[in-house]
């Protein structure tokens, strides 16, 4: 199955993959012998993944997507069905994780969907085969927003579902905190607030518990900052524009300052809720601070809800509106230039 899915005709990726270990794992990697690999060459791999994934707080999609796309042709080429059971796993682990950063990036911030779903797909079954419900849950946790940028928020609740019940049974508690999180989200975008209120505060107490970091597969990174950027999100899809304005300044005064992409969706959630709450200057300064951030990390999802706050606020034709408008048109122009879809 892997290698009908991702050939191995990309020798420089493999070679920058590989060039990235330290001396030892590279010339474990290399050598001859039965091809059969030590734990710390297994460990290093593993290490660098975790590194990826977190990079995705702040790194263009441009560049991490190949990063991703090479360290899944790198366990491809290391032929992981030959090696030792206890080493196996946490190869095709590290694999699914690649699988699922890429899916993610292609996704959001490249718009390419065809893409997204052979990476996706590919960790699904990889997270199946290897009976990982903490990738298994990040997987169908993607395939929920997947649905929902489609247009279809009752799909996207049903896989945002079976991610909180597949996580439940056995994932780490910052990936169950995680998908109930997104059953939040998928829950406000059919306009039920009970579901919206019920998930997100089942996150915040898994939050508020001890935590098993090691174990956590998830992109990037989510805590209470991030509970509050959904809350404040959530409420805005359900219309209740005041209200979840304080829960987004919030959110923007606890980030990380290396979230960018966490904080640029939280910057649009703002500029939207104070469009709905009739703050057109506000909303624009909101716009202005996305698209900064969408300059930086490549974040088409943020770009096309800019896009969209900017279509129902130019008809006030304030020097701000006129003003986001151009720096829009800069916005695409730069990410035309630098390779990203738009």
């Amino acid at each position: 199955m892997l290698r009908r899915s991702f050939t191995l005709g990309s020798l420089a990726g493999l070679t920058a993959a590989i060039a990235g270990l330290s001396p030892d794992a590279r010339s474990q990697i290399r050598r001859p012998s039965g091809g059969i690999l030590d734990q710390a060459t297994v460990n290093e791999l593993r290490s660098i993944g975790a590194s990826y994934r977190r990079s995705y707080k702040s790194f263009p999609a441009s560049s991490l997507v190949p990063v991703a796309h090479d360290q899944v042709q790198l366990v491809v080429s290391l032929r992981p069905k030959d090696q030792p059971a206890y080493l196996r796993n946490s190869l095709l682990a590290h694999l699914a994780e690649m699988a699922a950063l890429a899916s993610a990036l292609q996704s959001l911030d490249l718009g390419d969907p065809g893409q997204a779903d052979a990476y996706m797909d590919l960790g699904y079954q990889v997270a199946k085969e290897i009976e990982s419900s903490e990738l298994a849950a990040l997987i169908l946790a993607g395939r929920a927003f997947r649905a929902s940028f489609r247009g279809d928020s009752v799909d996207g609740l049903d896989y945002a579902l079976a991610a909180v019940d597949t996580a439940g049974r056995g994932a780490s508690r910052r990936m169950r905190a995680w998908t109930n999180a997104v059953a939040s989200e998928m829950y406000s975008g059919t306009g039920d607030m009970h579901g919206f209120r019920t998930c997100l505060e089942q996150a915040r107490i898994l939050l508020s518990g001890p935590m098993d970091d090691e174990r956590w597969g998830g992109i990037a990174w989510f805590d209470l900052s991030k509970a509050d950027a959904y809350e404040g999100s959530d409420l805005v899809r359900l219309g209740c524009y005041a209200e979840a304005l304080p829960a987004l300044d919030k959110a923007l005064e606890l980030l990380s300052p290396e979230m960018l992409r966490h904080r640029g969706t939280a910057c649009i959630s703002r500029a939207e809720a104070h469009a709905g709450a009739g703050n057109v200057e506000a909303a624009c300064e909101d716009g202005h601070a996305a698209l900064l951030l969408v300059a930086q990390v490549q974040h088409r999802e943020t770009l096309r809800r800019v896009t969209a706050l900017h279509r129902t606020l130019r008809a006030h034709k304030t020097a701000g509106t006129r003003s986001l408008g151009e720096h829009l048109i800069d916005t695409r122009t730069l990410l035309k230039t630098s390779g990203s879809a738009v």
